[in-house]
């Protein structure tokens, strides 16, 4: 066994811990169960890097992200410590490369998704590796009651079972009292020691703004950076939309989102980390490993669904250390929004039956049959073909994923098959009518042999970047080969594939799980009633608000959210009357919003706000349905 400071210094460079680093990896190297519950920046990984370093054999790693695997592989690569993932995507003849590279290669870490391990041949190699510690990140995706639940990460006791005597850390960065108690049942710890940090991020300002004009609030801010930062917003359109006004307001900006192809998200994520971009608009798919220490602003255009998810969204600013801002912006039609969204589209028992059983009869599942099977899904057109309500929907197939009822997964590369039909006498022929088909077809050609044999997957996103065409005209062009009979086609347009999990066996089915059903509503329900209740509460120092939620109690006041700075303005006496006197002789001109005030006067925003507050509180003044002040 190495002694962990020597690890530490020969590969990371540094001279000393992150505070409960040392005492976390004391706890492992003793041989127990261990979970680390530390904030946005606390320094997880090297809380089970450091000792799988200072052990024997290799340390298995549970990650639920491609792009946090690769990152984290990158780096111990960098660092000269060998490491290999396994994602998805991989031929099979691949895979029994990288497992035999795992089993006799002297490989210190193996990472692979919790999904991997449903697969014999994954567990069938690491029953014979030296495993010496097996890591879980995120490790409340376990929880039913976790933020990110993810049903696959039930199989990691399989881990367990095939090495008992391998110690478990559980690393997290978000839980609640009630997650954290459910994750150590759920990987079945034994009397595990419980490492918890506190959540308060001295350097982080977190901000609370109503704004009609959320976009010229945004741009104020961002105006003012010197760093990265990244907006999010509720969909896909959005992010477009939201980038594109941006940079036209002359701010660098480019977005992020599900839909977009696994090469383009990597492209951007390095666009964003190298500077050529200042902001990154995004979904919440820009989520978990997004590890860049220069985010100054980190701003929600909407409500977020959950405190569990804004706290870890607002965590990526200022994880260098140095002062960033977390700011929300909303307004009124944002908190009838968030309800409607997700409270008053949870599904019942009854409306979840009833989709499950449209489901099924979509794929044509006969009653009994359909287990792991797996089929390929357009959420758009199965919406379109029954006529159903998309939110409604879209939170059943959550909830049916998140109970283990089917499993919604994203696919990588969209990889469809194609054979050629036609002789390459034929083929060419073909192409001498068509110059678009030509360039496709031959590229298609020359990166896949044996396509005049058998049916072959092809990536479409591969294909792009050869013929500089895009995914639309590929397809375009490969449906219209479909009907000239020139090739067999199996197209898959989306990236999202759904497996069935149970026999189909229609009511029954849901009756299980009946219960979990209305647990799940009414804690869907409390989760967005605590983000409203954060954003209502001007009182209690943001930061207070936000580690109380996860159980810390014993915290003071950050002195720098934006209820602190309006609590602890230094003005004098004398100078809030002056200001009072002004706001009053310039209302009595007309109705103006707090933006209108603040432009016409030369005090500090946090003053102005400051001083709205005491004259409605003193009855001098209102504010209308359009937030517009007005006098009383």
């Amino acid at each position: 066994m190495t002694n962990i400071h020597d690890i530490l210094t020969k590969y990371w460079g540094f001279t000393s811990f992150k505070p409960l680093q040392e005492e976390i990896i004391a706890s492992v190297l003793s041989g127990k169960d261990t979970v680390a519950l530390l904030p946005t920046g606390g320094g997880k990984s090297l809380c089970f890097q450091v000792p799988a370093l200072a052990m024997e054999g290799i340390c298995i790693v549970v990650s639920p992200l491609v792009a946090l695997m690769g990152d984290q592989v990158n780096a111990l690569k960098e660092h000269g410590i060998k490491a290999l993932k396994l994602t998805g995507g991989i031929s099979f003849d691949e895979l029994n490369t990288l497992l035999d590279n795992a089993l006799y290669g002297n490989y210190k870490f193996l990472y692979l998704s919790p999904e991997r391990l449903q697969q014999e041949i994954v567990q069938n190699y690491i029953k014979q590796m030296n495993v010496n510690l097996i890591a879980v990140d995120e490790a409340h995706c376990i929880s039913q009651w976790g933020n990110d639940f993810r049903p696959a990460y039930k199989n990691i006791t399989l881990l367990r079972e095939i090495h008992p005597l391998a110690p478990v850390i559980a690393l997290t960065a978000t839980a609640t009292a009630e997650v954290l108690e459910d994750t150590i049942s759920e990987l079945k710890m034994e009397l595990p020691a419980v490492f918890k940090n506190s959540f308060v991020r001295e350097n982080l300002s977190y901000q609370v703004f109503k704004e009609e004009d959320k976009l010229y609030k945004a741009e104020q801010l961002l105006k003012t950076n010197s760093g990265s930062a990244i907006v999010y917003v509720r969909n896909r359109k959005s992010t477009v939309e939201i980038s594109g006004q941006l940079n036209s307001l002359g701010i660098s900006a480019t977005f992020f989102h599900g839909g977009i192809s696994t090469k383009e998200k990597a492209q951007k994520l390095q666009s964003w980390r190298s500077g050529k971009f200042s902001t990154m608009v995004a979904t919440s798919a820009f989520g978990m490993g997004i590890d860049h220490p220069n985010v100054r602003f980190v701003i929600h255009l909407q409500i977020p669904e959950s405190l569990e998810s804004y706290f870890q969204e607002a965590g990526r600013a200022g994880r260098d250390g140095e002062y960033a801002t977390a700011v929300l912006l909303y307004n009124e039609y944002d908190k009838m929004y968030v309800k409607q969204q997700f409270v008053e589209s949870l599904p019942t028992t009854s409306e979840l039956k009833r989709i499950y059983r449209t489901l099924t009869n979509y794929f044509q599942i006969p009653y009994g049959e359909g287990e792991f099977t797996k089929h390929n899904f357009g959420f758009s057109e199965f919406c379109k073909t029954y006529n159903l309500n998309s939110l409604l929907t879209y939170n059943a197939l959550n909830s049916l994923d998140r109970l283990g009822i089917i499993q919604l997964s994203q696919e990588f590369g969209r990889k469809s098959i194609v054979q050629f039909l036609i002789s390459s006498e034929q083929v060419l022929r073909y192409f001498e009518k068509d110059a678009t088909a030509s360039i496709i077809g031959k590229t298609i050609l020359r990166i896949y042999g044996g396509i005049f044999e058998m049916p072959t997957a092809i990536n479409l996103d591969l294909i792009m970047s050869k013929t500089g065409q895009s995914i639309e005209t590929i397809i375009a062009v490969l449906k219209k080969m479909e009907r000239d009979h020139v090739v067999g086609l199996t197209l898959q347009i989306t990236d999202v594939t759904l497996t069935f999990l149970v026999p189909r066996e229609d009511d029954k089915t849901i009756n299980v799980i009946s219960r979990e059903v209305e647990a799940l509503n009414r804690k869907k329900t409390a989760q967005v009633n605590s983000v409203l209740t954060y954003i209502a509460n001007t009182k209690t120092c943001r930061s207070e608000q936000l580690v109380s939620y996860f159980g810390e109690t014993t915290v003071s006041k950050c002195g720098i959210c934006s209820v602190c700075k309006v609590q602890d303005s230094n003005l004098s006496n004398k100078e809030v009357q002056r200001l009072a006197t002004q706001i009053l002789a310039l209302i009595e001109g007309g109705d103006l919003s707090s933006r209108d005030i603040s432009e016409k006067l030369t005090f500090a925003e946090t003053d102005i706000l400051k001083v709205l507050r005491l004259l409605m509180d003193a009855n001098k003044i209102k504010i209308n349905p359009k937030n517009r002040y007005y006098l009383n």
